[in-house]
Order: C-alpha cells, then sequence, then structure tokens
C-alpha cells in the first residue's frame, strides 16, 4: 500500500511540476500570462458581445478569441451566442488542453480550441474578436486588423485597446480596488 500511494504521489509531483513549467515556457514565450479575466470584467465583456451581436443581427457570427488560454471567455460566449462559431487561439499546451477536455465534456459543440500563433491565422471571415492582450500585442494586432477584418467586423478589448483606434463604445468597470475598460471598435 506504501508503494502505492509513493508513485501516486511522484505521479502527481511530476505532472503539476511539468504543468507549471510548461505553462511557466509559453508565458515568456509569448510574453503574456494565461490568467483568465477576473469574473466581473469577464460578465462586461459578454454582456457587450451580446449586444453587439443583437444590434448586428448576427445570428451565426464567427467569434474569435485570441489568447483564449483556459477558455472562460469562449465559454461564456457560446452560452450567450448559442448560434455563433466560436474559434480560441492559444499556444500555452496546458491551458489548450483543459479547455478541449472542457469543451468535450461540457457538450460545447459551437466552440473550438487551435494551437496556433494567432499572429499566423487568417481573420478574414471573423465577425466579432475578442481580446485580452497587453499594449506590445495590441499594437502588432492592429496590423492584422487593419489588414484583415473585413469592414463591420467588432473587435471588444478587454483592458487593453486597440493603439490608434477610436473606440466606439468604451465602457468603465468599477471593481472595489480597479478601474478597468471594454473597449469596442468597428473595423472600418
Amino acid at each position: 500500500m506504501e508503494t502505492l500511494l509513493t508513485i501516486i504521489f511522484a505521479i502527481v509531483v511530476f505532472g503539476s511540476s511539468f504543468c507549471l513549467l510548461s505553462m511557466e515556457y509559453y508565458a515568456r514565450k509569448s510574453k503574456v500570462v494565461a490568467a483568465p479575466s477576473v469574473p466581473w470584467m469577464r460578465k462586461a465583456v459578454i454582456e457587450r458581445l451580446g449586444k453587439e451581436v443583437a444590434e448586428k443581427g448576427l445570428t451565426t457570427p464567427l467569434i474569435l478569441e485570441l489568447g483564449s488560454g483556459w477558455g472562460t471567455l469562449a465559454f461564456a460566449a457560446a452560452k450567450v451566442c448559442p448560434g455563433a462559431r466560436i474559434v480560441g487561439y492559444e499556444i500555452s499546451p496546458v491551458p489548450l488542453a483543459y479547455s478541449r477536455i472542457k469543451a468535450k465534456l461540457c457538450g460545447y459543440k459551437n466552440v473550438k480550441f487551435l494551437n496556433a500563433d494567432l499572429f499566423k491565422e487568417d481573420f478574414s471571415q471573423a465577425d466579432v474578436v475578442l481580446t485580452y492582450l497587453t499594449m506590445p500585442h495590441m499594437e502588432q494586432l492592429k496590423v492584422k486588423f487593419e489588414a484583415e477584418l473585413k469592414p463591420g467586423a467588432i473587435v471588444i478589448c478587454n483592458t487593453f485597446h486597440v493603439p490608434g483606434w477610436t473606440p466606439a463604445k468604451e465602457e468603465t468597470i468599477q471593481n472595489f480596488v480597479y478601474t478597468l475598460k471594454v473597449f469596442t471598435f468597428y473595423k472600418s
């Protein structure tokens, strides 16, 4: 019995260490930590998404989540927009695996997660883009959005805006500690 417990303990320790080291490696590589947005900001982004999809009359939009991490935003979007096709892009294998497993186990048929470098993917068919990425990434994405997004595409940003673009809507979200913003842009 003691040998079995030792083996189980070793597997748990090794597996946890591998997961943590993998996440640290990809955080350094991409310069983004796979941290989910806080619930009150996720709620604000999803409420904005629901309003935008309804206002535009989009019944089956293609929604891209850039840097989907643990999938929290993609799963919330799937609930608000059940007719949407939602694609999350993530390069870190641990959050990606978690998202894929959760999508499968919880029956999210309209959500898929790709192990892909979002800067190499084609955004030309996207109706909505959701981001929670820092300014160096948003500067790179600005060029990609301008080159690839179709006119009228909606970009909803959690906290970090598209530099040089004027938001169509800007919402200030106040918590007991933080004041953050949700920015909504329309590709011209």
